[in-house]
C-alpha cells in the first residue's frame, strides 16, 4: 500500500520544524477496516485471548504474542543463540546465518518428536526475523515478502471471505498451522478446533488484564467466547482470523512524540529530535522516500544489498517476477527504537539503531544484484546518522513501550523460565553418549498433549519411563508408565515420546511429577536425568 503523498506531505519533509500545523504531514488516523469484519468489542477480546494463549500451539509452548511483544516494538525480544538459523549452507557460524525467531520442536502428526535435519531436537527457527505486528493493519500485504494478501480466503471452504483489506486475516492463520512456528506436522483446522473446544482460555498465562478477566468471568471457555463474538459457539478458521485481525486493528500506535509535534505541540520533540527530523526529511538523505510519514513506510519492496540473493529471494518467491529478487517489504519505523534487531535477517552486526541507520551511508550493502537504485545517491556522516537515530526514538508510542492499553497483555508461561527442572546425572550409553530427557511442555491440569521424550539414546533399544510423586533417587519407589522401542538406529540416535492428557483435577494444582527414562543399552542400563514437572 502506498500512502498518498499530497503537496502538504511533501512540504512537511523540508523544514518540518518551522511549518505550521496545517502544512505538516497528515496524522496516521485509524486503520482501515474491511466491511466483512467490522470491529466489535467481543471480537477484540476473543482475538486478544487467542493472540496471547500458548495453547493455540500444538505443544503449548508458543503463542502468537511470543514473537510480537509490545515492549520490543511488536517484534521478537529473544536474541539468544536459540534464535539462530544456520542459513542456506546449514552450518552455524557462517556469513549467511540469520537471527530470527525460535518456534516449536519438530513433532510428527500425533505429537511424536522426530529429529529435524537442521535443528535436531531443539526448537526450529524461522528463516526471517518476526516483523512488528503493531501498525500492520495499514498494509495491504503482510510478511516480509507480502505473501499474506489483501484478499482473505477461508482455508476451510476455499471461498473468499474478505475481498480487500484482509491482509491481517490472511497473515494470522499461517503460523497456527506452520510446523516450524506453532504446529505438529500435518496439523489440521479440525485439530485446532478440538483443542480450543477443550482448553481453558489462557490457562497457562498469568497477570491477566482486567478486560480479559471480565470476559472470562462471563464466558469461561472458548465456545462461549466465540458465541459472544459471533452469535453461536462454532469455532472455525475464518472466525479465528476475524478475531485475531480485529484485535490487531485496535493496536493503533498514534501517540508518539512525533504525532504530538505534528498536532502542534512543538515542545513534544527535543531540539536534537527536530534536527534529526530535518535530516530524515531531507531529499538528500532519501529516508522519507521509502519510510514515508505518517506510517513511515510506503509499503514498497526494496533490496538493500545486505545479503546474497541466493540466501533468500524475498518477494520473487511470491510473485515469480525476476525483478523482485532479493526485495523485502519496507517496514514501518514506528516503535523501531524498541526493537532489538533490524532487517529481515536480524543480523546482530547491525543491532543498534545508530548502526542500522549508518549502514545506508554510501549505499547500504555490497551485493549489487538488483540493489535498489535509490541507495546509490545516499551519503551522510556519522553525526547525521546519529541525529536521524535520535529522531527515530521520537516514533515510540509510550503506551507501547510501557505495555499500557491497548497494548497491555498477560505474562506468558514461557517468560517464567523452563517448564521443567532437570536434576540428577544421566548414565552414558553406547558410544559414551548420555541420553537426554525432553521435558519442556508446560504441565497443566486438564492439558492435552503433555509430552515427555528422550533422545540421544541407542536406536532400537527398549526404553521404559517411570514416574513418582516424589523426587526420584536410587532405589526410590517409582511407577512404570510407558514402555516402547526407540526410533532411530545407532548410538545416540534413538528417541521416543510419551504423550498423555493430564487430569482436570483441581486437587493436583501445586503437585509435582517426576519422570525418568531407562534405556536397555547392552547391559549399561543407560538412563536420563529425571525431570521435576510442576503443575501451575
Amino acid at each position: 500500500m502506498k500512502l498518498p503523498r499530497s503537496s502538504a506531505v511533501l512540504l512537511s519533509l523540508v523544514g518540518a520544524a518551522t511549518l505550521s500545523t496545517a502544512a505538516r504531514a497528515q496524522s496516521l488516523g485509524p486503520p482501515p477496516v474491511p466491511p466483512e469484519n467490522p470491529i466489535t468489542e467481543a471480537k477484540r477480546i476473543l482475538g486478544k485471548a487467542l493472540f496471547w494463549d500458548e495453547q493455540l500451539s500444538s505443544d503449548n509452548t508458543m503463542a502468537c504474542g511470543t514473537c510480537h511483544i509490545p515492549s520490543a516494538g511488536g517484534s521478537d525480544p529473544r536474541v539468544d543463540m536459540g534464535s539462530r538459523h544456520p542459513g542456506l549452507d546449514g552450518v552455524y557460524g557462517g556469513d549467511d546465518d540469520r537471527f530470527a525467531s525460535a518456534g516449536v520442536r519438530r513433532h510428527l502428526a500425533g505429537g511424536d518428536a522426530a529429529p529435524d535435519a537442521t535443528f535436531g531436537f531443539e526448537a526450529q527457527v524461522t528463516g526471517r526475523r518476526s516483523p512488528t505486528n503493531i501498525g500492520s493493519a495499514f498494509f495491504d500485504e503482510l510478511f516480509w515478502d507480502g505473501r499474506a494478501t489483501s484478499e482473505f480466503v477461508d482455508p476451510e471452504t476455499g471461498l473468499v471471505s474478505i475481498a480487500s483489506g484482509g491482509a491481517l486475516e490472511s497473515q494470522s492463520l499461517g503460523p497456527i498451522i506452520s510446523f516450524v512456528e506453532m504446529a505438529d506436522e500435518g496439523r489440521t483446522w479440525d485439530d485446532v478446533r478440538t483443542k480450543l473446544e477443550n482448553a481453558k482460555p489462557l490457562a497457562l498465562a498469568t497477570d491477566l488484564n482486567p478486560d480479559l478477566v471480565a470476559a472470562l468471568a462471563a464466558s469461561p471457555d472458548y465456545p462461549a467466547l466465540f458465541a459472544t463474538a459471533f452469535g453461536d459457539p462454532a469455532i472455525t478458521a475464518e472466525r479465528i482470523a476475524y478475531a485475531l485481525g480485529t484485535y490487531q486493528r485496535t493496536l493503533h500506535p498514534d501517540q508518539t512524540p512525533w504525532d504530538l509535534y505534528e498536532a502542534g505541540q512543538t515542545s513534544a520533540l527535543t531540539n536534537a529530535q527536530r534536527n534529526g527530523l530535518n535530516a530524515f526529511s531531507s531529499s538528500f538523505n532519501k529516508c522519507s522516500e521509502c519510510h514515508t510519514p505518517p506510517l513511515f513506510s510506503d509499503g514498497s519492496y526494496r533490496n538493500l544489498g545486505l545479503r546474497d540473493i541466493a540466501e533468500d529471494n524475498g518477494r520473487q518467491g511470491v510473485t515469480g517476477n525476476f525483478d523482485d529478487r532479493g526485495r523485502f517489504k519496507v517496514p514501518t519505523l514506528r516503535n523501531v527504537a524498541l526493537r532489538p534487531r533490524f532487517f529481515h535477517h536480524g543480523d546482530p552486526n547491525w543491532s543498534s539503531l545508530f548502526l542500522s541507520v549508518f549502514i545506508y551511508n554510501q549505499g547500504a550493502g555490497f551485493f549489487l544484484d538488483n540493489k535498489d537504485p535509490i541507495l546509490s545517491s545516499v551519503f551522510f556522516s556519522p553525526s547525521t546518522a546519529s541525529s536521524i537515530a535520535t529522531f527515530l526514538e521520537a516514533l515510540t508510542d509510550p503506551r507501547v513501550a510501557a505495555e499500557l492499553p491497548p497494548f497491555d497483555r498477560p505474562t506468558l508461561r514461557s517468560e517464567l523460565g523452563p517448564a521443567a527442572t532437570l536434576s540428577g546425572q544421566a548414565v552414558p550409553g553406547s558410544g559414551g553418549i548420555r541420553p537426554r530427557i525432553d521435558a519442556y511442555c508446560p504441565p497443566l491440569t486438564g492439558a492435552q498433549s503433555f509430552r515427555v521424550g528422550v533422545h540421544d539414546a541407542l536406536g532400537g533399544a527398549a526404553a521404559f519411563l517411570e514416574y513418582s510423586a516424589n523426587a526420584i533417587g536410587y532405589g526410590g519407589p517409582t511407577q512404570l508408565v510407558h514402555r516402547t522401542t526407540l526410533q532411530g538406529s545407532g548410538a545416540g540416535a534413538g528417541y521416543a515420546t510419551y504423550k498423555t492428557d493430564l487430569p482436570d483435577d483441581p486437587a493436583l494444582v501445586g503437585a509435582q511429577l517426576h519422570f525418568r527414562w531407562h534405556i536397555r543399552d547392552q547391559g549399561t542400563r543407560a538412563r536420563t536425568q529425571w525431570a521435576t514437572q510442576v503443575f501451575l
